[in-house]
């Protein structure tokens, strides 16, 4: 299978796609499930639950407030979503499109069989696996391709928007507590350095996607 499209237009395209609501809230499920897993398994409960919101947000923005273990495990779920970035436009770059939505399906399944247990979590994920599974199902193998591109843009593209809706926020934050004592507005320095380090890191996995990876397309 070809490109039928320069990979910068899937890009432009996920951008867009994330700032339409129903579409954004939809397709930012799969973030907020690798997140959630992510942390689920670096904390190592068993008996853990995952909740799905119906608007597919999940933006931390109270990390200096958590325990200095949680603020790490956090970090480290936004950090795995750099990483699965960089790991599914590797499979982009040897046609191993069928490869990334298998592996979408079988992130869904399992959070389902073993941490997703509220209505709109276990709809949505039961949605998103029949939409995966027609185009394998019928051998559509365009459809595929761009499926597996536009998911792969679109993580990278919420990873982005993550960074800076944190700094964004903190930044609102900031302005509320303009005229609180100095020790108030010390403990958004924590949410801004958060912010930042999830900004600086996600711009890295795109530039490091873009020279080091989609050349060999």
């Amino acid at each position: 299978m070809n490109h039928t499209l320069p990979i910068p237009i899937y890009l432009v395209i996920a951008l867009i796609a994330t700032q339409i609501p129903y579409i954004r809230a939809y397709f930012s499920l799969c973030n907020t499930l690798l997140h959630e897993v992510i942390m689920v398994i670096l904390e190592g409960k068993r008996a853990s639950k995952i909740h799905l919101p119906n608007n597919g947000s999940r933006v931390i923005t109270n990390a200096g407030n958590s325990s200095f273990k949680h603020s790490l495990i956090t970090y480290a779920g936004y950090t795995g979503q750099s990483l699965a970035a960089i790991g599914l436009f590797y499979f982009i770059s040897n046609q191993n499109y069928y490869f990334i939505l298998y592996l979408f399906i079988a992130l869904i399944v399992i959070a389902v069989l073993l941490w997703i247990r509220n209505v709109w979590g276990i709809i949505w994920a039961l949605s998103f696996v029949v939409l995966l599974a027609l185009p394998i199902h019928f051998q559509y193998n365009i459809a595929i391709m761009h499926i597996s591109i536009f998911l792969s843009s679109f993580l990278l593209m919420q990873s982005i928007m993550n960074g800076l809706q944190v700094c964004r926020q903190s930044l609102l934050e900031r302005k509320k507590t303009a005229g609180s004592g100095f020790l108030v507005r010390l403990k958004l320095i924590p949410v801004m350095t958060f912010g930042l380090i999830l900004l600086g890191q996600s711009l890295y996995t795109g530039y490091f996607i873009i020279n080091h990876i989609l050349h060999l397309l």
